[in-house]
C-alpha cells in the first residue's frame, strides 16, 4: 500500500501559526509593534495579542517591553533564529515547487554597497532579466556591515560588499581583489604622481567614506599602522559625492576602483596606487548565508553573478 504524502498546503492551525511567526519576525526586525503593524497592514493590537499568546504557549518572555520599543530577550533571540529558519524554508519550498513545474519565476533579494550598483549590479540584473523576464528583484543599498546583517536576518539572499566583516555564518562565494586607490581628475595638480605613500595622499584635500563603509575600515587600519592622522575635507556616506569631489578637482577621493569603473574607463577620472599593504588588500565580496539552500531564482542569479565577477579578476 502506498503511503499518502502529506498535503503541501498548511492546515488552518498551521497557517495561523505561520502568521504569528511573521508577526514575531517583523516585531523583532523593527523593534516596534506599531511599525510592524504598519509594515504588515495589521492592527497593532492584533500583533500585540498574538505575541502575548505566543509567549504564553512557549512559557517564556520573548520581548522586553521598553519605553521606546521591543527588544528580544535571551529566549527571544533563540526563538528568532528558529523563526528566520522557518520563514526561509517556506520561501525555499515555494521556489522549489515552481522549479518542479519548470517555471523560472521568483524574487531575488540583494543587499549591496552603493559602489557596486551602477558599475556592476544594475547591468547584471538587466542581462539576467533578458533571459528570465519573470524574475523580480528587491535591492537594498547598504553599508558593508549592513550587507551581512541583512543576510543574517534573512532579509537578503545575496550580499555584495567591499571588505565584508568576517563572520562564521557568512559564506564568501567569491573575493575579488580591488585595492583602495587615490582617485582624482586627470588634470588635478597631483595627477603626475605615479604612486602615493599614505602620508602624502592625506596631506591635501581628501574625501573619504564614513565609518560604516568597508573602505573606511581599511583606511582607519592603515592610518593606525602608519600613525598618520586622518583629517578629511569631506566625509560622506555617498559614493556619488566622493566621485563628484574628485571629478570637480576639489582633491583626492579614496575609493576602490570598481566604484568608479565607468569614470576610469571613460577617462573622466584616474586612479593612482597607494603604497600600503592594508589598502591594496581590499576585496569585493559576493556572499550568502552558509548552510542554507537558496530559492531557485536566487541560486540561478548567484551562479550568473559568479560567472560575471570571474571576468574582472
Amino acid at each position: 500500500m502506498i503511503q499518502e504524502l502529506p498535503s503541501l498546503m498548511p492546515k488552518a492551525r498551521d497557517a495561523q501559526h505561520l502568521t504569528v511567526l511573521r508577526y514575531f519576525h517583523e516585531v523583532a526586525r523593527t523593534g516596534s509593534i506599531r511599525e510592524a503593524g504598519e509594515n504588515l497592514n495589521v492592527a497593532s493590537s492584533a500583533i500585540s495579542r498574538q505575541i502575548s499568546k505566543l509567549e504564553s504557549e512557549v512559557d517564556e518572555v520573548l520581548f522586553e517591553r521598553l519605553p521606546r520599543g521591543m527588544k528580544l530577550t535571551a529566549a527571544g533571540e533563540i526563538y528568532s533564529a528558529y523563526v528566520v529558519d522557518s520563514l526561509l524554508a517556506l520561501r525555499r519550498l515555494g521556489s522549489e515547487i515552481q522549479q518542479l513545474r519548470n517555471m523560472k519565476r521568483g524574487t531575488v533579494r540583494i543587499a549591496a554597497i552603493e559602489g557596486m550598483i551602477g558599475s556592476f549590479l544594475s547591468p547584471l540584473v538587466s542581462n539576467f532579466r533578458q533571459t528570465f523576464p519573470e524574475v523580480n528583484f528587491q535591492l537594498l543599498v547598504a553599508s558593508a556591515a549592513d550587507v551581512t546583517t541583512q543576510l543574517l536576518a534573512g532579509t537578503a539572499d545575496i550580499g555584495l560588499a567591499f571588505n565584508a566583516p568576517a563572520l562564521d555564518k557568512i559564506e564568501y562565494r567569491m573575493r575579488i581583489n580591488d585595492p583602495v586607490m587615490a582617485i582624482m581628475a586627470p588634470d588635478y595638480e597631483l595627477s603626475s604622481v605615479e604612486q602615493f605613500d599614505l602620508q602624502r595622499v592625506l596631506k591635501g584635500p581628501v574625501a573619504i567614506p564614513i565609518t560604516t563603509f568597508g573602505i573606511r575600515n581599511l583606511l582607519d587600519q592603515a592610518c593606525r599602522e602608519t600613525k598618520v592622522p586622518l583629517v578629511p575635507a569631506l566625509e560622506t556616506n555617498s559614493i556619488e559625492a566622493l566621485r563628484a569631489f574628485a571629478k570637480n578637482g576639489d582633491g583626492i577621493s579614496l575609493l576602490h576602483t570598481y566604484a568608479v569603473k565607468k569614470e576610469l574607463d571613460s577617462g573622466e577620472l584616474i586612479a593612482r596606487p597607494i603604497h600600503s599593504k592594508t589598502l591594496t588588500g581590499g576585496t569585493i565580496d559576493l556572499c550568502i548565508l552558509s548552510e542554507r539552500l537558496l530559492p531557485v531564482a536566487a541560486k540561478e542569479f548567484l551562479t550568473f553573478a559568479e560567472e560575471k565577477l570571474t571576468t574582472v579578476r
